[in-house]
């Protein structure tokens, strides 16, 4: 399938056999995207600060002493802008929900025993510019969890938002801090606080995190970036 959402992917698994499996099912969903890989921490940070990545698939533990969610925060504290998915057999809400208010953009169970087809499901959901999330976070809330084999989502144009707080809306579902989305849409750190605070408030949230919880839930794409923003 072909996917407006991303070109470039850096996957991040310390196992070889692992990541050549996850490489291989990523091209047989978008065999246009260019894939890079690394075994760790180190390269990681090696990979991302020598080339521009948009989609990123990272292992919550990896070998040695830096984990998956430690890259996860230096990408945080750099505020780059890569769609970070967590991956991990620990599928629990306190690991999830840890992720996300890290910044990850989606989080694929590893502990299913379907395996490649839980990645294959993931992936389309993904590349359809959707929130992929596991059944552990999904289970609960007003919206029952979309159909994550259908390929189509929901238009962001049907929540009916004005265009600055769509605009804020795919900043939060990309992980962005409000000082990031501040620098983005050349707005003051205020103005994006009362603009996320806003988007809570609209779907009845108290949290970023259950805001993306939500999004994924109603099966809602990610809006794609504004050729001239409004000012």
């Amino acid at each position: 399938m072909e996917n407006g959402y991303f070109r470039t992917v850096l996957l991040v698994e310390d196992e070889g056999l692992t990541r050549s499996a996850m490489k291989s099912l990523i091209l047989a969903s978008e065999p246009q995207l260019s894939i890079d890989e690394a075994d760790g921490f180190d390269q990681a940070i090696s990979r991302i600060e020598s080339k521009s990545y948009d989609l990123l698939f990272l292992d919550y533990r990896l070998s040695g002493d830096r984990t998956g969610l430690d890259l996860l925060k230096w990408l945080k504290e750099r505020d780059h802008e890569i769609h970070c998915i967590m991956l991990s057999n620990q599928d629990d809400r306190v690991t999830v929900f840890e992720c996300i208010k890290n910044g990850a953009c989606g989080f694929i169970s590893k502990a299913s025993e379907e395996g490649g087809a839980v990645f294959q499901d993931a992936l389309r959901t993904i590349l359809s510019g959707r929130i992929y999330l596991p059944n552990t976070v999904l289970g609960k809330g007003g919206f029952r969890p979309q159909p994550t084999s259908n390929t189509r989502g929901i238009p962001v144009e049907t929540l009916n938002l004005p265009p600055r707080l769509t605009e804020t809306l795919r900043c939060v579902l990309q992980g962005l801090s409000n000082k990031a989305i501040a620098k983005k849409m050349n707005i003051t750190e205020n103005t994006a606080k009362e603009y996320s605070s806003d988007l809570l408030a609209r779907f009845n949230v108290t949290r970023r995190t259950f805001l993306i919880v939500e999004m994924a839930r109603r099966g809602v794409e990610i809006p794609k970036a504004p050729q001239n923003p409004s000012t």
